[in-house]
């Protein structure tokens, strides 16, 4: 179950094709704001893998329930340091600071 483990042991399961980052080509491509199938289709992973990182609450993802959005540079920062754009994610939603 996804839910019990955290985001490096999930990105350890990806093949290193699945984690090299996007060619430009696919950045200018996609605006900064990406839907589950667009953001699917940046990462290399599939929708309902995605959705699984969502549920569990170990990728940066904003938006209502219905209306989820992920923003390219943070997925980018995940892809490299999924600590640090946890970390930098949480610190964006808490208005008080750390």
């Amino acid at each position: 179950m996804v839910a019990n483990r955290s985001a490096p042991e999930i990105l350890a399961t990806q093949t290193a094709a699945d984690i090299h980052p996007p060619s430009a080509d696919a950045r200018e491509r996609a605006g900064p704001w990406l839907t589950y199938r667009q953001a699917a289709s940046y990462t290399g992973w599939s929708v309902p893998y995605l959705r699984n990182l969502v549920s569990a609450g170990q990728i940066p993802v904003y938006g209502k329930l219905r209306v989820r959005r992920f923003h390219r540079d943070m997925l980018d920062l995940f892809l490299s340091d999924p600590d640090a754009a946890m970390r930098r994610f949480r610190a964006e939603r808490n208005p008080h600071g750390s």
